[in-house]
């Protein structure tokens, strides 16, 4: 069973981390074509145990209607789309910490990175992190 501090120094020693706080620290993904992708991934207890959120922006909520959104979360292997107060939607993933292997931790935040910077790509053809 990993420890968050675990986890983020899984995550330093394989990225260059953009912010690193005690509950939470993110990194930009970057593409090929000059795009990035900023992710948060913070602690929360949840149900008497800590889980891990993923998190990162896809576009404002005028640039996505509030129904293909939710015809999108359908189509999505891991993850969903949310909308936050600020009226951002975000893609966020969820896990428990207590079975976050180092894939567990990879592939959400390679699958969501290439998600949310497609989505972002095509509804606001915009690359704001």
């Amino acid at each position: 069973m990993p420890t968050w501090d675990e986890i983020k120094d899984f995550a330093r020693s394989k990225y260059t981390l953009s912010r690193d706080e005690d509950n939470w620290f993110s990194l930009v993904w970057d593409y090929d074509a000059e795009r990035t992708q900023l992710i948060s991934v913070r602690r929360f207890p949840y149900l008497e145990q800590d889980w891990i959120e993923f998190r990162t922006f896809v576009c404002k909520e005028e640039e996505l209607a509030p129904r293909v959104a939710l015809r999108k979360n359908a189509d999505f292997a891991i993850g969903a789309l949310a909308l936050d107060a600020d009226g951002d939607y975000c893609m966020i993933y969820n896990a428990p910490l207590a079975t976050l292997d180092p894939d567990e931790f990879t592939v959400p935040l390679n699958v969501l990175a290439a998600v949310a910077d497609k989505l972002e790509n095509e509804h606001s053809a915009k690359d704001e992190f």
